[in-house]
């Protein structure tokens, strides 16, 4: 069954069997690829890599989401990110890509920024004012990727199943690189309560 996701341009449906992968290091403990890729819907997220990654967190990818930074090809490796292509974006083909940020900058640029082979969706930033409303998060602060599309996905009634998505206050990481350690923008504390609250009223199943 599929469900269209509000607030995306062009329309954007997604099946209810679905898998958000987080980049948290949390899958390099478990081999989920064969479960991940047993979904009908895979989301993931900016330059995630599948390959050499294909036990701990699968092959296929359905929708790939991605900030501003990613879409505009900066290079992330001056900010202490190490296995981050520059180009990675540039180089996906045949793929359905989600922009969502703040600066409608590379939005703007997306025919030199991305091939022409893939479909780009475009999400509607100004409506995490109201999601932030409804969830009790700083006005102040940025949702990150991976809570918007899972507030999207239980908005739209689909129950995801999510893996790499710490929720026990763990410090963030990658489970393919060395990153360094995050910014002020994000709430990841209030984020994760959020994602604990889901769990525990079955509004998303979470895989440790």
């Amino acid at each position: 069954m599929l469900k269209q996701i509000n607030n995306i341009t062009p329309d954007l449906s997604l099946s209810t069997d679905i898998a958000i992968v987080g980049s948290s290091g949390t899958p390099k403990k478990v081999n989920w690829g064969t479960v991940i890729d047993g979904h009908s819907d895979i989301i993931r997220f900016n330059r995630a890599p599948t390959e050499k990654y294909e036990h701990t967190v699968g092959s296929k990818t359905t929708l790939r989401v991605v900030n501003n930074h990613v879409f505009d090809n900066i290079d992330a490796a001056s900010d202490g990110y190490t296995g981050q292509p520059q180009y990675f974006v540039k180089g996906l083909r045949d793929t359905r890509i989600l922009y969502i940020a703040p600066d409608p900058g590379p939005w703007y640029r997306r025919k030199e920024n991305t091939h022409w082979s893939n479909i780009i969706y475009l999400y509607d930033y100004e409506t995490t004012s109201e999601l932030k409303k409804k969830y009790n998060y700083s006005e102040k602060l940025h949702m990150s990727l991976g809570l918007i599309i899972i507030l999207l996905c239980v908005e739209s009634g689909i129950k995801p199943h999510l893996f790499g998505f710490d929720t026990m206050g763990l410090e963030r990481t990658h489970y393919w690189e060395e990153r360094p350690k995050a910014g002020p923008c994000h709430d990841i504390a209030k984020g994760q309560n959020i994602i604990s609250k889901f769990a525990r009223e079955n509004k998303v199943e979470v895989y440790k």
